[in-house]
């Protein structure tokens, strides 16, 4: 990779806690419908018989039917000046790229006409990609020189691995998504990273599966881009495929034995699949290359703390509140962390952060409440906080336990049997608490 297209990968993602390398593919300045209609109607006005969308990918392919070799492209007008830019401008430029690209269509044998609103396309017979892209500077410079406007093009080239001829058009298209990372005026050949790039808008659309296939197509162009192993590991793990997260991991640690990410990431799958040990030393690896992630102190301060190490958690978790200080979850278990360290005005501050981050946070009011309770707070405050608790999370038996103990610390005792009942229906065993409050409710009536 060059130092520009490694730069594509800058960004850090996380989804439910893995890494991943964000394809910043840039902004694209909103132009508006009626600007992009107005310079459409320029376009057919001078064109009237132009071929669009699917009626001239069905000539184009038609016309290449025997070809062994060609190649396509997809041109877009950048938006370089202010939106009040007029739209008369708008057309002109669609206009005048239209010429252009007709005389070199002319010239090579070529196929054009417009992809969809404001997206002009050609196709060029016996051209490889290094070839077109020699054309589309051509383009450019000309282009430049007449209106002093800017395109952005994406192009691909038939064959390229197993796509077929109709899907050379798309490639083209997710080619062009590439380009606009590098600014105005750039011009890209589809490649792994074009995959990468589409594959990371599928997988912010939800759709995971198909994110994996553009993933895996990535890599039978490009089979030691760690990038690509490295999302595609997150796509397994978000689904639960752990062996396959794991393999796509060690695979970009066997390349970059640095990468904090794929270290992190196999320690999480470790972490889920209840290799806490294993997790803990890929965790402490990752943090020493890079101690800046919170994903990576707040897990590691998370697990010292589900090993018993409250001690060694603490430094993690508290650098995970100054790395995130919006993050409600680091302060509700560094409540947690001080609260098992014998640190109860330090706990309490924690977890009124998380609760001022998180309303919903009903783990922090739970704990806050019985935290109150052991300080000699007003009865009311620590039962509201725990009653909150349990409103926010009606299903979790040791909210239920908490709440019944407060009950019967202030001898509410029906109240305290019925949150004890409700522990014990969801896995929690009060069956003691349960006896000790009917004993003294026996004892008080008789």
């Amino acid at each position: 990779m060059t130092d520009k297209e490694n730069a594509l990968f800058h960004s850090r993602g996380s989804a439910r806690h893995f890494l991943f390398s964000k394809t910043d593919t840039g902004r694209l300045a909103v132009v508006s419908g009626k600007k992009i209609a107005d310079a459409g109607k320029a376009l057919h006005s001078a064109y009237p018989d132009l071929l669009a969308g699917q009626d001239l990918m069905d000539h184009a392919l038609k016309t290449l039917d025997s070809d062994a070799l060609f190649s396509a492209m997809v041109i877009r007008l950048d938006q370089n000046g202010p939106e009040e830019e007029t739209t008369a401008a708008e057309g002109d430029g669609l206009v005048a790229l239209a010429r252009i690209l007709d005389q070199v269509c002319r010239e090579q044998n070529g196929i054009w006409g417009a992809l969809e609103s404001g997206l002009l396309a050609g196709y060029f017979p016996a051209k490889t990609g290094p070839q077109t892209t020699e054309l589309s500077r051509r383009m450019q410079t000309e282009l430049e020189e007449k209106t002093h406007k800017t395109v952005s093009i994406g192009i691909a080239e038939y064959p390229t691995i197993a796509y077929q001829k109709s899907d050379i058009m798309q490639n083209a298209v997710k080619a062009l998504d590439h380009a606009t990372f590098f600014g105005p005026g750039s011009a890209v050949v589809f490649d792994g990273v074009s995959l990468n790039i589409s594959g990371d808008k599928l997988y912010e659309k939800g759709e995971i599966h198909g994110a994996i296939d553009e993933l895996k197509t990535a890599l039978e162009l490009d089979p030691n881009n760690v990038n690509v192993h490295n999302s595609l590991g997150v796509c397994f793990g978000i689904l639960g495929q752990y062996e396959p997260a794991a393999e796509a991991f060690t695979k970009v640690i066997s390349l970059e034995p640095e990468e904090y990410m794929a270290l992190y990431n196999l320690g999480l799958v470790y972490m889920l699949t209840d290799k806490r040990d294993q997790a803990l030393e890929l965790f402490l690896k990752a943090d020493k290359i890079n101690g800046d992630a919170y994903e990576i102190a707040f897990q590691t301060g998370k697990l010292y703390l589900e090993l018993g190490h409250s001690e060694k958690a603490l430094a993690y978790l508290e650098r995970a509140a100054v790395l995130e200080t919006e993050a409600g979850a680091a302060y509700r278990y560094l409540g947690d962390c001080r609260a098992a360290a014998n640190m109860p005005q330090q706990a309490v501050a924690a977890y009124r952060k998380a609760i001022k981050l998180n309303p919903q946070d009903a783990a922090s009011m739970s704990a806050l409440g019985c935290l109150y309770e052991a300080q000699g707070e007003n009865s009311e405050i620590t039962l509201m906080f725990c009653r909150e608790s349990v409103e926010l999370a009606p299903d979790n038996a040791l909210f239920r336990h908490r709440l019944g103990r407060l009950y019967f610390n202030q001898n509410q005792l029906a109240e305290a049997l019925s949150e004890f009942q409700q522990a014990q229906k969801l896995g929690y065993d009060a069956a003691e608490d349960i006896a000790q409050v009917e004993a003294q409710m026996d004892q008080e009536g008789s």
